[in-house]
This record gives C-alpha cells, structure tokens and sequence, in this order.
C-alpha cells in the first residue's frame, strides 16, 4: 500500500480518570481519516509512553518509522476487535477482509 500524503496528528487528553494521558494517533490517509495500527504491541505501547511523556513528535516519528518499514500501516473501514486487554489503552483488531492483526490505541 503506498502512502502518497498523509498527515500525523496526535492529540493528548490531559486531564481523564488515570494518573497517565490517554493518546488517540489519528491519521489522514488520502483524505480518509483512520487509525495508525502496528503489528507489535511494543512499538504502539512505545508511541503511548512517549505522548505521556509530551513528546508528540516522537510518537508522530514512531508511527512515521513504522508505517515506512512496513511494521505499521493506516487501518480504515470495517475494524474487527479481536483482543482488549484488561487495563490497557491498546486494542488488537484486523480490518474486514485482512487476517493481518494491528495494536491500535482505543
């Protein structure tokens, strides 16, 4: 799948119910918004704790790296939920369609 723009934006709450911002990564692909999804829950839980820590760019960068080593890619359409882990920000999920699975920030 080739990106042909695409636009990072990271929004941070905060101010929610945890000690820890939660961090939602959208990301603008041809026009359609969706969601930045990495194949390891590591690289995703990377980008959280670097917006925790308000480094935006960082988690923009990350998910840049990701989507250019092919590790990462923009999830859109029909999202299937396999897997929410009790007490975490991540969500497993594959689009319809696609066996391969994704850790997204929810």
């Amino acid at each position: 799948m080739k990106l042909s723009a695409f636009f990072l934006g990271a929004a941070l709450a905060p101010f929610l119910l945890g000690h820890a911002a939660a961090v939602e990564v959208a990301v603008i692909y041809e026009g359609f918004p969706g969601y930045a999804g990495c194949k390891e829950r590591a690289d995703m839980q990377r980008v959280i704790e670097l917006a925790e820590q308000y480094d935006l760019e960082a988690a923009r960068e990350m998910i840049r790296r990701g989507i250019k080593s092919k590790d990462c890619r923009v999830l859109g359409g029909d999202l299937i939920v396999e897997v929410v882990p009790p007490f975490s920000r991540l969500a497993k999920v594959h689009m319809r369609g696609d066996p391969d699975a994704y850790w997204i920030i929810q």
